[in-house]
């Protein structure tokens, strides 16, 4: 009953919405035999890369497969997989921007730009790619760190700022310094036309997780909100000790897009089934937002790889609330025929 694309894992999402349609792009891979190969794919080892899926619907249950419509390049940048990404209309176009990874710098991450008229044909932009560390702000190393995690300049989410009208990308990436654990942050980088980009420090660089991923920036009622996903091994030892660790859903609020920012319900955490669930986003709804997800491990430890359900995301000041149950199953009332 949950979608995923014919024959493939499906996982991180990103959508635009337009004239009563949800539009949504994911990753998508061939099924292999261990599902976190998924991340690795190239063509030496592990058959096709990671590519980007398109699927459309009208209520985030029925969904329509449009196919694959972003590939790596061979022999450049991007050519070992394309990984998260999201995407803004502007003046009758739609820009597109993803990560890509280079074969022989694995670990390194690096974000490029895609344009496109209708959603289905993208043109990867020549001067790709058009954003990367910068060494001053942000680590630019590739390999692990004592933790066994990589390097981080990704996940790129582009953001219309409703007070300026200038155009914002938060990045999962890594703070610079002697620190290589739990030095996870959000960069932020700044555009007038959404090809030249200046990065400004990390907005949020608390210290205490070694990975935020998927970031989305969501303006509500005066406020920023600074949603990402985290794993609980990634918690910091002295934060996990005084308030606990999840793998899930987190949140960052501030009245200032470049902060300081602080934790939603005290904690930070807003959904705490990250086995189950992950890289949730948020579709504005009214006065609240709709919020889905991807199917990530069952109770056996087996990798489902496809969409979730919508469920309810209620935003009050400091406290976020969710409404319904995000692993109810979609039942066949659901599902039109």
């Amino acid at each position: 009953m949950h979608y995923s694309p014919k024959d493939k894992w499906m996982w991180d999402l990103w959508f635009l919405q337009k004239e009563g349609t949800y539009h949504m792009f994911y990753l998508q891979s061939e099924k292999h035999e261990d599902p976190e190969h998924r991340h690795q794919a190239h063509p030496e080892k592990l058959g096709k890369p990671v590519t980007v899926g398109y699927a459309v619907s009208k209520d985030l249950i029925n969904w329509e497969e449009k196919g694959t419509v972003l590939e790596p390049t061979g022999f450049t940048w991007d050519e070992a997989s394309i990984w998260t990404g999201s995407i803004i209309e502007k003046d009758g176009k739609y820009y597109k921007f993803y990560t890509g990874r280079d074969k022989n710098k694995l670990l390194v991450q690096k974000i490029g730009l895609a344009i496109s008229e209708d959603l289905i044909n993208w043109k990867k932009h020549e001067n790709n790619p058009i954003l990367e560390a910068d060494n001053v702000f942000y680590e630019m190393e590739n390999k692990r760190n004592a933790l066994n995690c990589v390097p981080a300049f990704r996940d790129p989410y582009v953001f219309k700022d409703p007070k300026t009208g200038k155009y914002y990308k938060t990045i999962s990436a890594r703070k610079k310094g002697e620190k290589k654990e739990y030095n996870a942050c959000i960069a932020l980088a700044e555009s007038d036309d959404l090809i030249n980009w200046k990065l400004h420090p990390p907005i949020l660089a608390p210290d205490r997780y070694d990975e935020m991923e998927t970031s989305q920036l969501v303006y509500s009622k005066g406020k920023y909100y600074l949603f990402f996903c985290t794993h609980f091994r990634g918690y910091h030892p002295a934060w996990a000790a005084k308030h606990g660790a999840w793998t899930g859903l987190h949140c960052y609020y501030s009245e200032n897009i470049f902060g300081p920012y602080k934790p939603v319900n005290k904690n930070g955490l807003v959904l705490s089934m990250g086995k189950y669930i992950y890289g949730v986003r948020l579709l504005e709804n009214g006065d609240s937002f709709k919020a889905i997800g991807w199917l990530n491990y069952d109770d056996n430890d087996q990798f489902i790889g496809k969409l979730g359900k919508p469920f309810k995301i209620i935003i009050e000041e400091d406290t976020i609330v969710v409404e319904g149950d995000p692993l109810e199953p979609i039942d066949q009332s659901e599902k039109k025929k």
